[in-house]
């Protein structure tokens, strides 16, 4: 029997969830059993291991795209001018749905937002750089600079986001069971909920970079996703289930509002 040789853009996610679980079962074991490593410590270890889609790329850019050099991959992908307005759309975006989340949560704790949230100005600095070079920096040339324009080639605009979006999600699927101490019910919630709001979320930077194609608007989009939720000190189970209401809400609009007004059936974006 012959077997199809795999594409090499599911090589590449292949290969970077092999390097992306081995890292956290390596170094965050290692940090864990044989060094009891602090929550500080090992947040330097979960950034480390996020770079992994990254390296993949750049190992095996030329690969993928034959005769591409780092240089002129992010050449491309920075070439288009940032959209300002479209940058402050998609933070006020992120920002609101995370504020809305957090009320409606403490309403349902009859509690006030602020004992949801910890603000600690004499972290802010660290948390800034631990946020901009953990996610954002370590994925997003692997997420939107390489597999976005390549999913949307393939299977077209709302599937191949969707499909992306998935991809995303799965990438955190050590991280599941590693830096939560969920069970049950508990631990399936936070797993589907995790799963629809970065897909839906994905799907939102997928609309938001029709606009402008342009790889830092995808990763000020990520960061600001994560900033916000370090403040959080409440229940993240219940916050990740209603963030994952808000974004498939958000994500709706925003698809039907880009459909709408570029003219596009259903269709000829999904097919």
């Amino acid at each position: 029997m012959k077997f199809k040789a795999i594409d090499k853009m599911w090589q590449y996610v292949i290969f970077t969830y092999l390097l992306l679980w081995f890292m956290i079962l390596c170094f965050g074991g290692i940090a864990t059993f044989v060094f009891n490593a602090s929550p500080l410590a090992m947040r330097f270890v979960t950034t480390l291991c996020s770079w992994a889609p990254t390296i993949v790329l750049l190992a095996t850019l030329n690969k993928l795209r034959s005769g591409s050099t780092i240089k002129s991959f992010y050449k491309k992908a920075f070439k288009e001018r940032l959209n300002f307005r479209i940058f402050l759309v998609a933070t006020m975006l992120i920002v609101g749905i995370f504020l809305v989340s957090t009320w409606l949560l403490s309403l349902f704790d009859k509690t006030t937002i602020s004992a949801q949230l910890n603000f600690i100005v004499t972290a802010l600095g660290l948390n800034i750089l631990l946020t901009a070079i953990q996610g954002a920096s370590g994925e997003e040339s692997g997420v939107r600079g390489y597999l976005l324009p390549e999913m949307e080639t393939r299977y077209g605009f709302l599937k191949g986001n969707l499909i992306l979006g998935l991809v995303w999600a799965f990438w955190h699927l050590p991280l599941w069971f590693i830096l939560t101490d969920y069970s049950g019910m508990h631990l399936l919630l936070y797993i589907i909920s995790f799963i629809v709001s970065i897909t839906a979320f994905s799907t939102i930077i997928g609309v938001f970079m029709k606009k402008c194609n342009n790889l830092l608007l995808a990763f000020c989009m990520h960061f600001m996703f994560n900033f916000v939720l370090t403040f959080f000190v409440g229940n993240a189970v219940y916050l990740l289930t209603l963030l994952a209401l808000l974004y498939t809400a958000a994500a709706v609009i925003y698809v039907a509002l880009y459909l709408k007004r570029n003219d596009h059936s259903l269709g000829q974006l999904t097919e």
